[in-house]
């Protein structure tokens, strides 16, 4: 199983990056940092953008502060869906799930 370390900022109500890229089955940390001073923010992972299945859900962290994710990326590569669950509308991007070895 591969282990990937992915950073993540939340910055003026903004992620610092629209896309997040993993193989398929590995263990994901995410290195959370959240700039937004008295706002909280998280990182969720869902199979698609209405948010019905949830693959990951983060706790809540207020700004600024450091939070660290840990959960395993689906086995199945496709184009998944990220968001802020507080900021749906403002904070999202896909997670992008690749073959092993890609």
């Amino acid at each position: 199983m591969s282990v990937v370390i992915v950073c993540l900022t939340a910055r003026n109500m903004a992620f610092d990056t629209d896309s997040i890229t993993v193989p398929a089955a590995a263990e994901v940390t995410v290195q959370f940092r959240n700039l937004d001073d008295g706002i909280s923010h998280n990182l969720s992972v869902y199979r698609s953008p209405d948010r019905v299945d949830t693959i990951f859900r983060g706790e809540p962290i207020s700004g600024p502060g450091i939070a660290s994710y840990t959960f395993t990326a689906p086995r199945e590569p496709g184009t998944y869906y990220f968001q802020c669950d507080m900021y749906p509308d403002l904070m999202y991007g896909e997670f992008i799930v690749e073959e092993e070895g890609v």
